[in-house]
């Protein structure tokens, strides 16, 4: 349920050299399916429009929406179009497109600007051309359709935008910045590759001196998070449960109100090897029970954790009944498979094993 270390660290510092340059005119190509929000179908004189490229699975794409989320609140009325195109998740697969729609539903007016899939075409005409490897990643149009800007969301601040809408905003001035930002970028690079490979040793003695030298090379408003994602990576890999145990304590008191964080914190704490001989179920179930009741029992997903929680503490019959239930909240046929194999498990007293390997990173 977790991406590994290195897609998450590739999301935060990935810098290239783009082929899609600003000053081109944007690719004609739009986002496939609409999600919410209205299309972004001809540009307008006026305004200015964000493309930002985003996964549920990348945890600094999820960091990222709070801040777009506010930008649109107070931009918006001013000519701010902002598009959250879902990317490298499936593309086109059912299973993908409703995935992303519950968890949009489940933001709710935390995320209340338009969002899309992009598919196969978008990321080719887009991404692909402007050889991003990494998100999220916005692309700025104005309103004579020229791509005016590109980078990390996080970078986008209202001055900045009104700039644009006025066509006051200087692209060079803004380049030579990206300029000496990408050299800072390639440092953190350096450290990251150290770092790396002493975790792959397992040199945890040098992975914890050379952690807070990279993430002193990082944006600070990547700083924090950065620190607790290495924290918990090699308090993982010196088997310290304490630490880990903590990390995700406090994580789950600052995300009780995401029933999808509090549902991978529960999910990893009853599936993980790792927790195999030492099981935190008090921690599982406190977070399972609080997803469950923020989605009001209506996620599959969630309902099929909570359920393993209870046939871990002995109560199958509750167990039974919450799979049942996560059964007829499924929608698409694969998920209802595996639903079901777990139900059947349950009624025979067995408790299934997770055939997928489970990875050792905590959620943001």
């Amino acid at each position: 349920m977790f991406r590994p270390l290195l897609v998450w660290l590739s999301c935060v510092i990935a810098c290239q050299a783009n082929t899609l340059k600003v000053g081109d005119q944007a690719p004609d190509t739009r986002p496939e399916i609409q999600i919410q929000g209205e299309p972004v179908k001809t540009f307008e004189k006026g305004k200015i429009y964000i493309f930002e490229c985003w996964a549920t699975w990348c945890p600094p794409c999820v960091a990222s929406i709070p801040h777009l989320n506010e930008l649109h609140r107070k931009m918006g009325p001013k000519g701010v179009v902002i598009t959250g195109v879902n990317v490298w998740e499936g593309e086109k697969s059912p299973e993908a497109a409703e995935k992303v729609r519950e968890f949009v539903k489940n933001k709710g007016d935390k995320m209340s600007y338009a969002v899309a899939i992009g598919g196969n075409q978008f990321m080719k005409d887009w991404l692909e051309a402007a050889r991003v490897e990494g998100i999220p990643h916005a692309f700025i149009v104005n309103g004579s359709g020229k791509l005016i800007w590109e980078g990390h969301p996080a970078e986008l601040n209202e001055e900045m935008l009104g700039d644009m809408i006025t066509g006051s905003f200087s692209p060079e001035k803004n380049q030579a910045q990206q300029v000496e930002a990408k050299k800072q970028v390639n440092l953190a690079r350096e450290k990251f590759t150290q770092l790396d490979q002493a975790i792959a040793k397992k040199d945890w003695a040098l992975a914890e001196k050379i952690a807070p030298e990279l993430v002193a090379l990082l944006p600070e408003k990547n700083r924090e998070e950065m620190q607790r994602q290495l924290e918990f990576t090699i308090a993982y890999g010196k088997g310290d449960h304490g630490k880990i145990y903590s990390h995700l304590e406090k994580l789950a008191e600052e995300k009780k109100s995401d029933p999808n964080i509090l549902n991978e914190i529960a999910w990893d704490l009853i599936t993980n090897p790792v927790f195999e001989k030492k099981v935190n179920l008090a921690l599982a179930e406190k977070c399972a029970t609080q997803a469950a009741q923020i989605s009001k029992e209506e996620s599959p997903e969630i309902l099929d954790t909570l359920a393993r929680v209870r046939f871990m503490q002995g109560n199958s019959e509750e167990a039974i009944r919450l799979q049942e239930k996560a059964l007829t909240k499924a929608t698409y046929t694969t998920l209802k498979e595996e639903l079901q194999v777990t139900l059947d498990s349950y009624k025979k007293g067995i408790l299934p094993k997770i055939s997928e390997d489970t990875p050792i990173e905590s959620p943001k």
